[in-house]
């Protein structure tokens, strides 16, 4: 976890909504007048409410930088993080199952001092199932 960033996710207090279940994707961009982190980049927190239990994935894509997430708990306690989500992507990927529900954060941030849109999904467990009985002939 980048300590830097956290220190200053903790003093910006700026989190947007938006993101929530069971699926939702979010256009942002990171620029000079987001939450600056004292490594120089810029970072946007967005906020979802989850359940224990449920197994999230978090996807941050853009063409204009390289992407770094972290995810907070509800008690700003980092739990996961990534930069790559694989050899040859700038994209990142967070697959995390939630121990406790709550309100969480994601932290959208660049890798490196970088501006530049970003798309951010949220996918979590659908709504209730539906189950039926089979019906004897």
């Amino acid at each position: 976890m980048n300590a830097l960033i956290l220190a200053a996710v903790l003093e910006c207090g700026v989190r947007l909504t938006g993101l929530s279940c069971p699926a939702t994707t979010v256009a942002g961009a990171i620029s000079s007048t987001d939450c600056p982190a004292s490594d120089g980049t810029g970072y946007d927190l967005w906020q979802f409410s989850g359940k224990a239990g449920d197994t999230i994935s978090i996807d941050m894509k853009s063409s204009s930088f390289d992407a770094y997430l972290i995810l907070l708990d509800p008690s700003d306690v980092p739990v996961a993080e990534n930069d790559d989500v694989s050899a040859g992507s700038t994209d990142s990927r967070i697959t995390f199952t939630l121990p406790t529900a709550g309100t969480w954060t994601v932290v959208a941030n660049a890798a490196s001092a970088a501006s530049g849109d970003y798309t951010l999904s949220l996918s979590c467990p659908g709504g209730t199932v539906t189950r039926r009985r089979a019906v004897g002939h």
